[in-house]
């Protein structure tokens, strides 16, 4: 979607407390999936503009959307939908998380337990239907490798979808919240198309491994697949300690440059 399409806002707002209109025109179009999560917003600019309304009056909207856990910042001039089911939940599993402060190498420390075993389970159980849905997940990553957003979004609903082909309810309830927890972190980390390219190599060959039905090798490709990630964290230079949970802390913009030089 043109962040220059005027059809993004659909009425001009002129009464008091304008903010909360369009905010609540907003949370419609996020509510009923119009939106989807990981979607771009237009900028301040562009919205005031469409909109009849000053920038402080978007920022408003858009603070007040970003309490609610419908929109987040993905960069220091990006907000992005977020997940938006389950948000009660979702706003308590943060806290917990803030509470226990948990740190990006505890989020590794689970996904090195979760997701090769996911994987493995994924590859005895998948039909066709399933092999077809991931292989058209991997072709939309293709197209988005620069759009760092949306290959994010693309990236966290293949492993989703490689969770959810395990058949098994208690594994997939036990990493839906670490995938809460994972997108935002993404949308902060994944800044270079470096990064793009390298995971979307790990993720042909895990379904390469799928299709042929080997589990094992499948599981194990899906294990060097997140000690990579975590590889890729510390060459950039961030802190393996850092915690993951607060969403109000600033974001992790890494320079592409530096980023590139590291992989």
């Amino acid at each position: 979607m043109s962040t220059e399409d005027t059809s993004f806002i659909r009425q001009r707002l002129r009464v008091p407390r304008a903010y909360e209109q369009l905010a609540e025109v907003l949370r419609d179009r996020i509510v009923s999936g119009e939106l989807r999560e990981g979607e771009r917003l237009p900028s301040e600019l562009v919205i005031a503009r469409q909109a009849g309304v000053s920038r402080s009056t978007v920022r408003e909207a858009l603070r007040t959307l970003q309490e609610a856990g419908l929109i987040e910042r993905a960069s220091a001039k990006m907000m992005v939908v977020s997940g938006h089911r389950d948000d009660s939940a979702h706003r308590e599993l943060a806290a917990v998380m803030r509470r226990r402060n948990v740190t990006f190498a505890h989020l590794h420390e689970a996904l090195l337990v979760l997701d090769p075993e996911l994987t493995r389970l994924a590859t005895e159980r998948v039909d066709n239907g399933d092999i077809r849905a991931l292989r058209q997940n991997l072709d939309a990553q293709q197209r988005c490798l620069d759009d760092f957003a949306e290959w994010s979004r693309l990236d966290d609903e293949l492993h989703t979808m490689i969770a959810e082909m395990s058949r098994n309810p208690a594994l997939i309830v036990a990493r839906t919240p670490i995938s809460k927890l994972l997108l935002p972190v993404l949308y902060r980390f994944i800044q270079s198309s470096a990064l793009t390219v390298a995971a979307l190599r790990y993720h042909h060959r895990i379904l390469a491994e799928i299709e042929t039905r080997d589990s094992g090798l499948a599981a194990e490709v899906m294990r060097r697949h997140v000690n990579d990630f975590r590889i890729a964290w510390e060459k950039a230079g961030l802190d393996i300690d850092l915690p993951i949970a607060d969403g109000s802390q600033d974001p992790l913009v890494v320079p592409r440059a530096r980023l590139a030089r590291s992989l």
